[in-house]
């Protein structure tokens, strides 16, 4: 059992208001409209008391998980609603303080959820007592958490706080990254999680990729890239900063895998259906010993519109 949680988050967004219990429970199977082949031995568990229609976080996460070359992994998704922002910070892990919108029934209610979830899991005593009352200090005190959590071995906990003020196309890309995040499968090798913690690449890599499944996955191929470059220039042109881990890092290493894919140097298929991340690759294969990398970091934000369509200049990609 690992001694601490791996947190794989990046806090961009949260939810907002109706407030029912829903729970959802099923198993991750192969759509045959989709052209991925899926081994699927994982599950899917929904907890949630916004008001995002757990129906849709259902369509949504088995849709993503349907795409995945394989999904071992067994999650527990968790949701609630927040209010205004009260302050920066708060909690031991890097949430913000809102006003809490949901009532102490709801929680008492997530929280048995969810302490019967770890039961089933691989999850010993002491970490089961921990986490539970983290959890319980960030619903009860609205944090706006957007996090994915490796518990122990293949059991995730996904947490997605939604403010009032989150649009409908926010919320639906939290639900995908995050899920996308508990599909990669070495973020649970312990032994990996170290290397990528030291590494100047591995973190960016996994955003990346996550990122660039999300927006595929919300406006199509064509779309979808030219939406992520878009947001790539914009938080480029917002600083001027020319690194790949700097703001929006989401944005930014999206555009890297971009980048990689029109190169030859990565397969668009072994992100969209996770298999990127079943051995530890950023770690063995991606480090700035490998000179498409650093011409990767060197290139990822010369990009231009072309009659509304984003794309790299001939530039970038003659680097």
């Amino acid at each position: 059992m690992p001694k601490h949680r791996k947190l794989i988050m990046i806090n961009r967004f949260s939810l907002s208001a109706m407030l029912l219990i829903s729970t959802i429970t099923t198993n991750c199977s192969k759509d045959s409209a989709n052209s991925a082949t899926t081994t699927a031995t994982g599950s899917i568990t929904i907890e949630n008391v916004s008001d995002l229609a757990t129906a849709d976080m259902q369509t949504w996460s088995t849709t993503a998980a349907s795409k995945m070359s394989s999904q071992t992994s067994n999650i527990l998704a968790v949701s609630w609603n927040v209010g205004a922002q009260v302050k920066e910070g708060g909690f031991n892990r890097p949430f913000n303080t809102h006003a809490v919108t949901i009532t102490s029934e709801q929680i008492e209610t997530l929280m048995t959820k969810i302490s019967s979830w770890l039961d089933t899991s691989c999850a010993d005593d002491s970490t089961k007592t921990e986490e539970l009352a983290n959890f319980r200090n960030y619903i009860t005190n609205g944090a706006d958490a957007s996090a994915h959590l490796v518990m122990c071995g293949v059991y995730r906990i996904v947490l997605m706080a939604f403010p009032s003020t989150m649009s409908a196309d926010d919320r639906k890309s939290v639900v995908i990254h995050e899920f996308y995040h508990a599909f990669q499968q070495d973020l649970a090798d312990e032994a990996c999680g170290a290397k990528r913690d030291s590494s100047t690449n591995g973190k960016w890599l996994v955003e990346g990729a996550t990122e660039y499944f999300t927006f595929i996955e919300l406006y199509g191929a064509t779309a979808g890239v030219s939406k992520l470059l878009e947001k790539a220039l914009e938080a480029y042109n917002s600083d001027n900063d020319t690194a790949i881990t700097g703001s929006s890092i989401t944005h930014r290493a999206g555009a890297g895998i971009r980048y990689m894919i029109e190169k030859g140097w990565i397969t668009e298929s072994s992100i969209l259906d996770g298999s990127f991340f079943h051995s530890c690759i950023t770690e063995s294969d991606y480090t700035d010993t490998n000179a498409n990398i650093v011409t990767t970091k060197a290139n990822w934000y010369k990009i231009e519109a072309t009659n509304g369509v984003y794309g790299f200049t001939a530039a970038a990609l003659g680097g």
